[in-house]
């Protein structure tokens, strides 16, 4: 293996990383000793290998990790999310299943909300693959909830089951994303490689046809590189599947169609989290940080509905949030409402997450319309 470039200034690793991290470049050369990698498959390895993945061990959430989600700062998004389901449960009964469930915290707040309002569900799924998150998430519910505790179930994958609800926040941003870079009015996949200094490089592979044909409305320039998100349909048929009747609602950072192949974008949405430190270069620290693109929601809107399901609506977090009354239970103590009042301005103002995060739902012989789309439903932005 060829000597690694140095790291970043803001990268300072200590030893037992530093240890990690050689252990990952070498399970990586192992991998690109059989040819260049698709960038999807390199970081699905990245995120999701069970011995180098970022999601294996590593402390992600929180202070002490690389980044915040919005479960973890208050109990605001869950309490929000009770108010749909509560009206949701009533028409159609049935469980809930949370895909890419995490540590626990946004069902187990949502439980509690929703057990406070006398709607509990049948069962509440909890789905993850981090072998980690699952024991956190299992520790939590004991924790907090252990008189629900028969109520719910933390598995790794979908079960053999339906569901009424099927939600999911910030997991399609996780997805492997494939790169690409515009040549000649054709779509070149980017690929993972090793160059002569045995620093990883991207290369261009042969234009990809299939590729091509999906982004040829967009007209994109030469040089102009971004991503798509394959597991998107996998993702949704997945969800469809499992729904009996009811709704999937899908939370998370990014644009329609147009905005996400903007002109003005022209080096994509791919982002990178180190210890709160945003960065655009994924192929530093292999293993030891967050990869993750922003979302086409046009993209998800039309798969949900080539599948058969309806779209029940498409709107920025804020509007959802406000929809469903958030702040309405701010607390007596004067030092916990300030405390909510900020939570609630970060969740919901535009320049913090309130625009950036999307919400979009999908319904399957829904009685009603869903409560969080009704003072904004932005779906005619999907142009789909």
């Amino acid at each position: 293996m060829m000597p690694d470039p140095p790291l970043p200034p803001w990268a300072t690793l200590t030893p037992r990383e530093h240890a990690t991290l050689a252990r990952h470049e070498q399970a990586l050369d192992a991998l690109l000793a059989h040819g260049p990698l698709p960038f999807a498959d390199y970081m699905g390895w990245a995120l999701y290998d069970r011995e180098c993945g970022y999601y294996a061990g590593r402390e992600v959430f929180g202070a002490h990790g690389d980044y915040i989600t919005a479960p973890l700062l208050s109990t605001h998004l869950a309490n929000a999310l009770a108010r749909q389901w509560a009206p949701v449960l009533a028409d159609h009964g049935g469980s809930i299943m949370e895909a890419g469930a995490g540590n626990g915290q946004l069902a187990v707040d949502t439980l509690k909300a929703l057990g406070r309002a006398g709607a509990l569900p049948d069962r509440y799924w909890m789905i993850e693959r981090s072998a980690k998150r699952r024991e956190e998430a299992q520790s939590r519910v004991a924790a907090e909830i252990p008189h629900w505790a028969e109520r719910v179930s933390v598995v790794a994958d979908w079960p053999d089951d339906k569901a009424t609800i099927i939600v999911a926040n910030e997991l399609l941003d996780a997805l492997p994303a494939q790169r690409f870079r515009m040549r000649d009015g054709r779509a070149h996949p980017l690929f993972v490689m090793r160059d002569d200094t045995g620093a990883l490089r991207t290369r261009e592979g042969p234009a990809d046809p299939h590729m091509t044909a999906a982004l040829a409305d967009l007209a994109l320039p030469d040089d102009y590189e971004s991503e798509i998100l394959p597991g998107i349909d996998h993702v949704l048929a997945q969800a469809a599947g499992h729904l009996a009747h009811g709704v999937i609602l899908l939370i998370d950072y990014g644009f329609p169609r147009a905005e996400f192949y903007h002109p003005q974008r022209r080096h994509g949405t791919l982002m990178c989290h180190f210890r709160q430190h945003a960065h655009p270069d994924p192929l530093v620290l292999p293993g030891l940080q967050d990869i993750t693109v922003h979302v086409d929601f046009t993209a998800v809107a039309r798969s949900g509905m080539a599948l058969g399901l309806d779209l029940a609506g498409y709107t920025s977090q804020g509007a959802f949030l406000l929809a469903l009354g958030i702040g309405d239970d701010m607390p007596a103590d004067e030092r916990e409402a300030l405390l909510a009042r900020q939570a609630i301005k970060r969740l919901t103002l535009p320049h913090e997450m309130g625009e950036l995060f999307k919400v979009i739902a999908f319904g399957r012989n829904l009685k009603a319309p869903l409560q969080g789309f009704r003072l904004l439903d932005r779906s005619r932005a999907l142009a789909i």
